[in-house]
């Protein structure tokens, strides 16, 4: 991996840490499945994207959790930033080969932060 796109995988995790504390209230973002599957409708949607960004349907995943996106809870919140976190893991070679890119990892992390309130000021500032 080029040091450049390590340095683009840190600033998009020191922005989703940054959003976590200002939304949140904590250091942290990890959406975690119960493990007893009794999932909430959040839990679904979670295990239903995470499915589909695994098969390379990263695109469509994504337009489902913004049409989602009315709910404002800290829960989904959470479940939203983990979902662009657990794509930021992803390597270029992965995301080029499905149409993906870390910039719009970065732009959906930045939405997601103005649709709770939050705007860190533009991506640019952030890769």
């Amino acid at each position: 991996m080029a040091v450049k796109d390590d340095y683009v995988m840190r600033m998009i995790k020191d922005m989703a840490r940054v959003l976590a504390r200002l939304i949140l209230g904590k250091d942290d973002i990890n959406y975690v499945l119960p493990e007893d599957e009794e999932f909430t409708v959040i839990d679904n949607l979670y295990k239903k994207l995470i499915t589909m960004a695994d098969a390379g349907q990263i695109n469509e995943a994504e337009n489902i959790l913004l049409d989602e996106l009315e709910d404002r809870s800290s829960e989904y919140f959470e479940m939203a930033a983990s979902f662009y976190l657990h794509l930021n893991e992803y390597d270029d070679e992965f995301l080029d080969s499905h149409q993906y890119s870390r910039e719009e990892i970065n732009e959906g992390i930045e939405h997601l932060g103005k649709e709770f309130g939050v705007d860190l000021g533009g991506a640019e500032k952030w890769i």
